[in-house]
C-alpha cells in the first residue's frame, strides 16, 4: 500500500514537471517571437534629407541665354522654360535671373561677370547656374575669314577659346563654389552655308569636345551637347527644299525659334534632372 502511494506521488510529480517544462518552452518561444516582431516594428527609419523650397537659377551668357529668336508667347528662351520645368517637376518655387546679352563673346561675358554688381549679388545665391558661350566667338572668326575659312582656322580659334572658357568658369566659381554649372555647347547652324569648308562638321565636334574637357576640370560642372540638336536625320533635304531650318529663327537662320528652344530646354533639363543631389537638397 505504501509502495503504491509512493509511485502515485512520483507519477504526479513527473506530470507536474513535464507540464511545467512544456508551459515554459511554449511561453519562452512565444516571448522570443513577440520580441522579434517588436524589433522589426521599431526598425530605425532612413534619414530623410530635406528638400529646398526655393530654387534660384542664374543664367550667364550670350543671345541664346537672352532668348533671341523665341517665337512663342512663353518668351525668354530656354531660361524661362527651364525655370518652369524645375518648378513643376519638383514642386518648388523657382526664379531665374537672366544675364544673357545678345552678341557677347567670351571676353565680353567675362567683363560683365567682373563689373556687374547685380550679378555679384545673384551668383552667390544661385542653386543652378547655366552658361552659353562660344557662338559669337565663332561668328567673329567667320566674319574675319569669310569664304576663306578653313577647318584649321576653327581649330586654332578653339584653342584660344578654351583658355578664355577656363578663365570664365574660374570667375564664376569665385562667386559660387557650390552650385552646379551647366555649360551649353555651341551648334553648327551653317550646314547649308559652310558646305565649302572641308571638315567643318568635324571641327565643330572637336570644339565641343574641348569645351567638355575644360568643364570636366571644374567641380560639379556639366557639359550639355547640343551640336546635332538642329540637324536630325533628313534635315538637309528639308533645308534645301525650303531654304530654312524648321528649328531656327527665320529672320537670321542662326538662333533657335520657339520649337528650337523647347528642344534645347529638354537637353538642359535632362542634365539638371540627373544631378538633383547637387542643387535640390539642403
Amino acid at each position: 500500500m505504501k509502495k503504491k502511494s509512493i509511485w502515485i506521488i512520483i507519477l504526479i510529480a513527473l506530470l507536474i514537471a513535464v507540464g511545467g517544462g512544456t508551459y515554459y518552452f511554449v511561453n519562452h518561444n512565444q516571448q522570443q517571437i513577440t520580441e522579434t516582431k517588436t524589433v522589426k516594428k521599431t526598425k530605425p527609419k532612413k534619414k530623410v534629407i530635406p528638400k529646398k523650397t526655393n530654387i534660384s537659377i542664374v543664367a550667364v551668357g550670350d543671345s541664346l541665354t537672352q532668348g533671341v529668336g523665341d517665337s512663342k508667347s512663353v518668351g525668354g528662351g530656354y531660361v524661362t522654360r527651364l525655370t518652369k520645368r524645375v518648378q513643376k517637376k519638383y514642386k518648388v518655387k523657382a526664379e531665374s535671373h537672366n544675364y544673357g546679352v545678345s552678341g557677347d563673346t567670351s571676353q565680353q561675358i567675362m567683363a560683365r561677370i567682373k563689373s556687374d554688381k547685380k550679378m555679384h549679388q545673384d551668383l552667390p545665391k544661385a542653386d543652378i547656374i547655366t552658361v552659353t558661350v562660344g557662338g559669337n566667338d565663332f561668328m567673329h572668326l567667320l566674319q574675319r575669314k569669310g569664304l576663306d575659312l578653313t577647318a584649321g582656322d576653327i581649330a586654332d580659334e578653339q584653342v584660344q577659346f578654351d583658355k578664355r572658357l577656363k578663365q570664365l568658369l574660374t570667375d564664376i566659381r569665385a562667386y559660387n563654389d557650390d552650385a552646379p554649372i551647366y555649360l551649353i555647347g555651341i551648334y553648327n547652324p551653317f550646314s547649308i552655308y559652310l558646305s565649302n569648308v572641308k571638315n567643318a562638321k568635324t571641327a565643330f565636334i572637336n570644339w565641343n569636345n574641348a569645351s567638355a574637357k575644360v568643364a570636366s576640370t571644374f567641380n560639379d560642372t556639366y557639359f550639355v551637347d547640343i551640336n546635332n540638336l538642329y540637324q536630325p536625320k533628313g534635315i538637309t533635304k528639308k533645308i534645301k527644299k525650303t531654304g530654312s531650318n524648321p528649328y531656327l529663327y527665320t529672320k537670321d537662320h542662326f538662333h533657335p525659334n520657339g520649337t528650337g528652344y523647347d528642344m534645347m530646354t529638354d537637353k538642359v533639363f535632362e542634365k539638371v534632372n540627373g544631378t538633383t543631389k547637387e542643387w535640390l537638397y539642403k
